[in-house]
């Protein structure tokens, strides 16, 4: 074989690893932990488009409500030259006195939070389109025991020291039905955890691209109530199943943060 053939062989073969893995990368770098000593969990940033300059910050907005006072810790990531990174601890307003920052859902656990400023290191937000719309969940396939993976900070684990989420696989534990408007949620099956609320649920679509099928909201246990003549107590089981608001909702919640800025 000749040397530029051999050369160019190479370069294809390197790539195809990176190709495979980069719609799980894409998701992780816009992942983050949102911190606060009332609450803390999981959220990721988006942007609209060229016409929005902004940066949004998605959540469940329980986890929001449940933080008391002003402010956020949103736990970034600072890229370092040799590659490495470091944990960069970075305050976020969330109110203005009384006034909540955020955009709630009307019906649904989702909320977001259009960043003020400039974030002090580089992000990789995702873009809005990856957001899975019912037409794009259709056109996906997926199905009750389809994969999906899920990123999240459980029981506020980093994955290290500067601050990187957890990645699991899990299946589709009930058919994500649609439509949106009867059907919000559909059930994962994951090893859930305090802190997985707000997480991406995501799938690989065409392209080798992410689709976000949707957030975590919240999980499920079991509750077994014992009882004998000295003590009455309640043990609870993890089902090891999560549920997750279709993105859809989270796009509405996104355009009614943008129209409220």
């Amino acid at each position: 074989m000749k040397p530029l053939a051999t050369a160019l062989l190479l370069v294809v073969l390197l790539l195809r690893p990176l190709a495979a893995a980069d719609f799980a990368s894409e998701v992780m770098e816009a992942t983050f932990k949102i911190f606060h000593k009332d609450s803390t969990s999981t959220c990721f940033l988006v942007t609209r488009g060229e016409t929005d300059k902004a940066t949004y910050l998605v959540t469940a907005a329980h986890t929001l409500e449940r933080m008391k006072g002003a402010s956020a810790i949103l736990v970034l990531r600072e890229p370092k030259p040799d590659g490495a990174y470091a944990r960069r601890d970075h305050t976020i307003d969330i109110r203005e006195g009384d006034k909540e920052l955020w955009s709630r859902h009307e019906k649904h656990d989702v909320a977001v939070l259009r960043l003020a400023g400039e974030l002090p290191v580089p992000v990789k937000a995702l873009p809005a389109l990856v957001l899975a719309d019912e037409a794009a969940l259709r056109a996906s396939g997926v199905h009750i025991c389809s994969p999906l993976f899920v990123l999240t900070y459980p029981q506020r684990f980093e994955a290290n020291g500067a601050g990187f989420p957890v990645a699991r696989q899990g299946i589709f534990a009930s058919p994500p039905l649609l439509p949106v408007a009867d059907h919000p949620t559909f059930l994962a099956d994951f090893t859930t955890f305090a802190g997985d609320s707000g997480g991406p649920v995501f799938i690989e679509a065409s392209g080798g691209k992410p689709l976000v099928a949707g957030i975590v909201i919240s999980q499920h246990h079991h509750n077994e109530k014992l009882e004998s003549d000295y003590e009455d107590r309640t043990i609870r089981h993890p089902l090891g199943i999560g549920t997750v608001l279709h993105a859809t909702l989270i796009r509405e919640t996104l355009e009614k943060a943008a129209a409220a800025k």
